[in-house]
């Protein structure tokens, strides 16, 4: 048993690294046991044909069988090992050397074992025989601890989302024609949007909405990662840094020193847009929103990434398949990860699986965003509607050469570039054939620029994007203000953090700009809004 289980050690990792708290907060639901439930299986199956073929071996044993199996366990034991060391070096942020050092120490004390032992020198064998038979008597402490966490995890009513609002039905006059559309396209960058490819004829509507809109050249990123640089967007100021404590808190930290405080307890975009009277409606990826945010909004729907890290990734495959296909892909996984051992360049085949599972998933979830914001944006009830999609964010999810959402791995950065494009056109249509594009505000800009380092060698990394982000990372984001009566195109060039497009929605919502001239006079004013 403990063999088996010691070969499925990294899964075992993943199960002790998900009984984080801080999980939850990407998790739409409670812990699902799938997981849990198919490795044990799985181990348990693994351990039978170990003792299967042991029992073989000593009802007739010969000195070529017993050799085998000896030599056998010992290379079982230091693929587990390397698989171990590869795993621990692949969830850090940086190597440990000294853990490093210590595990290929002993995977050479293993090798030596082996060489010994095919002649005739047991010691090391008998060594790790020993060893392993001692971490047999630490497995019921381990299930114990996975059996407790499981008993005292959050219940269902602790992903509930927050009660939404009362819409308002009796909107002020000046209310009425108010109709505020912001759209937040994950990872879009502006230099590799537009600096590089201008003239962008393959991103027609948005070329299109540019000659017609406000557009600042040098709007800076709030931060580097979603989960910092949305809550920097929506409460209209800069924080020096987040952390995730549990389903619903997400503390937020204004300066080095000061304490933090639950993003949910922070002012909001959408709480001061009540204050004014006006719905508000968030649509949105990868945060709770409706956990954190729900009772601020008159509507909401959220779509949480559901997997921030890869131990997460194989938590929501499992709950996707079931234990009857999640047994048979633990295995299949564990000799991927064998295969992995003697692979010293390009990607593993373990992790193209996992980011062609992610690309689906991720297609999936744009769908079900999109298709609630195209339902919702010609409500005249809501004033302001604030929609986060996952795209252009790699992974790529959809095809430009065919103009579809057929998957393959060459779909890249310019593939959601242009998913971008047809998202804007296809919104514009609708609002036109409603007969509201003219009276829509529309602001167009990004949680964070393109992160080259997060996504070198990966699905859909390809020889344009080495060229492309060669001088290096981005923190420059798009940001289009289209106005209501406004055709004329304006430049804003001056830098300055997107973090003032709170503000900025604040100030068209109340009346203070209707114009682009209103508009670069505003953002002139507010070119330092850390405050």
């Amino acid at each position: 048993m403990s063999l088996g289980n010691l070969c499925f050690l990294t899964r075992w990792y993943d199960l002790e690294h998900l009984k984080d708290p801080a999980m939850d907060y990407y998790r739409s639901a409670p812990v699902n046991p799938t997981l849990s439930a198919a490795t044990f299986v799985s181990a348990s199956l693994l351990a039978v044909m170990f003792l299967a073929a042991w029992l073989w071996v000593k009802r007739t044993p010969t000195r070529a069988k017993l050799l085998t199996a000896r030599c056998g366990f010992l290379l079982v034991l230091i693929c587990v090992l390397e698989s171990v060391r590869r795993y621990w070096n692949r969830e850090s942020v940086q190597p440990d050397l000294g853990s490093n050092i210590a595990l290929l120490v002993i995977e050479l004390i293993l090798v030596s074992g082996l060489v010994l032992t095919t002649f005739g020198n047991t010691g090391v064998l008998n060594m790790a025989r020993r060893v392993v038979l001692l971490l047999t008597l630490l497995f019921p402490f381990f299930a114990i601890d996975l059996i407790w966490a499981r008993v005292t995890s959050p219940t269902a009513s602790e992903f509930a989302p927050r009660s939404p609002l009362p819409m308002l039905l009796k909107l002020r006059p000046e209310l009425k024609k108010k109709h505020v559309l912001w759209l937040l396209f994950d990872e879009f960058d502006q230099r590799m949007a537009f600096d590089l490819r201008q003239p962008a004829g393959d991103l027609a509507a948005l070329e299109r909405l540019r000659a017609e809109s406000l557009v600042a050249t040098q709007a800076h990123q709030t931060a580097g990662f979603t989960t910092m640089a949305v809550p920097c967007l929506l409460s209209g100021r800069l924080f020096s840094r987040v952390d995730v404590i549990d389903a619903n808190t997400l503390n937020v930290y204004a300066g080095d020193s000061s304490p933090g405080t639950n993003w949910h307890d922070q002012p909001n975009v959408f709480k001061r847009a009540r204050e004014l009277g006006v719905n508000a409606e968030l649509v949105g990826w990868h945060h709770p929103y409706c956990r954190m945010l729900g009772d601020s909004l008159v509507r909401c729907l959220d779509v949480p990434t559901g997997a921030p890290t890869d131990a997460m990734l194989a938590e929501t495959s499992a709950a996707d398949g079931g234990i009857p296909r999640e047994v048979p892909y633990l295995s299949r996984l564990q000799l991927t990860d064998l295969v992995n051992i003697f692979r010293f360049k390009g990607d593993s085949a373990t992790a193209v699986s996992q980011d062609e599972y992610m690309q689906q998933r991720q297609q999936q979830q744009y769908v079900r965003i999109r298709d609630a914001v195209y339902t919702d944006i010609t409500d005249p009830r809501i004033g302001l509607l604030f929609a986060h999609f996952p795209t252009p964010h790699l992974f790529g999810i959809y095809n430009r050469k065919r103009k579809d959402f057929t998957l393959d791995d060459t779909l890249s950065y310019a593939d959601n570039l242009a998913l971008v494009d047809r998202t804007v056109g296809e919104i514009r249509q609708i609002l036109e054939q409603a007969d509201l594009w003219d009276s829509t505000t529309l602001l167009i800009t990004s949680d964070h620029g393109f992160r080259p380092s997060m996504w070198r060698g990966r699905l859909g990394w390809n020889d344009e994007l080495e060229k492309l982000t060669a001088p290096g990372r981005s923190e420059t984001v798009p940001f289009i203000v289209k106005l209501p009566g406004q055709t004329q195109g304006r430049v804003f060039r001056e830098p300055f953090s997107n973090v003032v497009s709170a503000d900025l929605v604040l100030a068209i919502l109340n009346g203070q700009i209707s114009t682009y001239q209103d508009a670069s006079d505003w953002l002139a004013k507010n070119v330092n809004p850390d405050r």
